[in-house]
Protein backbone atom coordinates (compact mmCIF):
# COMPACT_ATOMS: atom_id res chain seq x y z
CA UNK A 1 0.00 0.00 0.00
CA UNK A 2 1.57 3.22 -0.76
CA UNK A 3 2.26 5.70 1.75
CA UNK A 4 -0.15 8.15 0.50
CA UNK A 5 -2.96 6.37 0.67
CA UNK A 6 -2.18 4.43 4.32
CA UNK A 7 -1.64 7.81 5.33
CA UNK A 8 -4.95 9.10 3.85
CA UNK A 9 -6.98 6.70 5.60
CA UNK A 10 -4.84 7.00 8.42
CA UNK A 11 -6.22 10.59 8.86
CA UNK A 12 -9.90 9.66 7.98
CA UNK A 13 -9.75 7.24 10.97
CA UNK A 14 -8.64 9.48 13.12
CA UNK A 15 -11.43 12.12 12.45
CA UNK A 16 -14.04 10.11 14.61
CA UNK A 17 -17.40 11.12 15.02
CA UNK A 18 -16.33 15.24 13.90
CA UNK A 19 -14.08 18.02 15.21
CA UNK A 20 -12.68 17.88 18.32
CA UNK A 21 -13.70 20.57 21.06
CA UNK A 22 -11.11 23.27 21.73
CA UNK A 23 -10.34 22.16 25.79
CA UNK A 24 -9.80 18.32 24.55
CA UNK A 25 -7.38 17.22 26.88
CA UNK A 26 -5.78 14.26 28.14
CA UNK A 27 -7.62 10.95 27.46
CA UNK A 28 -8.90 10.07 30.88
CA UNK A 29 -8.42 6.32 32.23
CA UNK A 30 -12.17 5.04 32.40
CA UNK A 31 -12.84 3.52 35.13
CA UNK A 32 -13.67 -0.48 35.57
CA UNK A 33 -16.04 -1.80 38.10
CA UNK A 34 -16.21 -5.44 39.88
CA UNK A 35 -20.18 -5.22 39.71
CA UNK A 36 -21.14 -7.52 36.79
CA UNK A 37 -23.55 -5.19 35.18
CA UNK A 38 -21.09 -2.14 34.92
CA UNK A 39 -18.73 -4.27 33.76
CA UNK A 40 -21.07 -5.36 30.79
CA UNK A 41 -22.04 -1.31 30.33
CA UNK A 42 -18.35 -0.81 30.00
CA UNK A 43 -17.65 -3.49 27.53
CA UNK A 44 -20.59 -1.91 25.41
CA UNK A 45 -19.57 1.98 26.14
CA UNK A 46 -16.12 1.05 24.82
CA UNK A 47 -16.73 -0.40 21.71
CA UNK A 48 -19.67 2.18 20.79
CA UNK A 49 -20.30 5.08 23.12
CA UNK A 50 -17.09 6.43 23.94
CA UNK A 51 -16.38 7.63 20.46
CA UNK A 52 -18.42 10.61 21.27
CA UNK A 53 -18.23 10.40 25.01
CA UNK A 54 -14.84 9.91 25.97
CA UNK A 55 -14.02 13.53 24.77
CA UNK A 56 -16.86 15.11 23.83
CA UNK A 57 -16.90 14.97 20.15
CA UNK A 58 -19.37 16.42 18.29
CA UNK A 59 -21.33 18.49 21.24
CA UNK A 60 -21.73 15.06 23.00
CA UNK A 61 -20.94 15.67 27.08
CA UNK A 62 -17.26 13.82 27.74
CA UNK A 63 -17.40 11.84 30.72
CA UNK A 64 -15.09 14.33 32.63
CA UNK A 65 -17.47 17.35 32.03
CA UNK A 66 -19.83 16.89 35.60
CA UNK A 67 -21.43 20.54 34.84
CA UNK A 68 -22.62 19.17 31.75
CA UNK A 69 -23.78 15.86 33.32
CA UNK A 70 -24.92 17.28 36.56
CA UNK A 71 -28.06 17.75 35.57
CA UNK A 72 -28.82 15.19 33.07
CA UNK A 73 -27.90 12.64 35.84
CA UNK A 74 -30.37 14.36 38.01
CA UNK A 75 -33.27 13.80 36.04
CA UNK A 76 -32.54 10.10 36.72
CA UNK A 77 -31.36 7.13 34.70
CA UNK A 78 -35.00 6.49 33.16
CA UNK A 79 -34.54 9.31 30.98
CA UNK A 80 -30.93 9.06 30.19
CA UNK A 81 -32.62 5.52 29.24
CA UNK A 82 -34.91 6.81 27.02
CA UNK A 83 -32.58 9.51 25.32
CA UNK A 84 -30.04 6.53 24.59
CA UNK A 85 -32.90 4.22 23.08
CA UNK A 86 -34.43 6.82 21.20
CA UNK A 87 -31.91 9.53 20.23
CA UNK A 88 -31.59 13.10 20.63
CA UNK A 89 -33.04 15.66 17.91
CA UNK A 90 -31.35 18.83 17.85
CA UNK A 91 -34.29 21.75 16.91
CA UNK A 92 -33.50 20.96 12.94
CA UNK A 93 -35.05 17.80 13.65
CA UNK A 94 -31.51 16.11 12.67
CA UNK A 95 -30.03 13.78 15.31
CA UNK A 96 -27.18 15.38 17.64
CA UNK A 97 -27.31 11.73 18.89
CA UNK A 98 -28.52 8.44 17.39
CA UNK A 99 -30.83 5.66 18.44
CA UNK A 100 -28.74 3.22 20.44
CA UNK A 101 -25.32 5.24 19.80
CA UNK A 102 -26.01 4.28 15.85
CA UNK A 103 -24.98 0.73 16.97
CA UNK A 104 -29.02 -0.59 15.82
CA UNK A 105 -27.41 -4.10 16.96
CA UNK A 106 -27.67 -3.21 20.90
CA UNK A 107 -30.68 -4.56 22.51
CA UNK A 108 -32.16 -2.03 24.91
CA UNK A 109 -30.87 -4.10 28.09
CA UNK A 110 -27.35 -3.51 26.48
CA UNK A 111 -27.88 0.21 26.12
CA UNK A 112 -29.14 0.65 29.66
CA UNK A 113 -26.16 -0.81 31.18
CA UNK A 114 -23.84 1.39 28.64
CA UNK A 115 -25.87 4.32 30.56
CA UNK A 116 -25.44 3.13 33.79
CA UNK A 117 -21.47 2.41 32.97
CA UNK A 118 -21.67 6.54 31.60
CA UNK A 119 -23.23 7.57 35.18
CA UNK A 120 -20.68 5.91 37.19
CA UNK A 121 -17.75 6.55 35.33
CA UNK A 122 -19.08 10.58 35.40
CA UNK A 123 -19.14 10.23 39.12
CA UNK A 124 -16.10 8.21 39.28
CA UNK A 125 -14.14 10.75 37.40
CA UNK A 126 -15.18 13.40 39.22
CA UNK A 127 -13.88 12.06 42.60
CA UNK A 128 -10.26 12.40 40.47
Amino acid sequence: MSRVLFSTICLYLLTGCGEQPPEAGAIPDMPRFAEKRLAKGRSIWMGTCRNCHLLGVSGAPAVTDTIAWAPRIEKGAPALYRSALSGIKGDDGKYRMPPRGGNDRLKDEQVRQAVDYMIASVEALADK
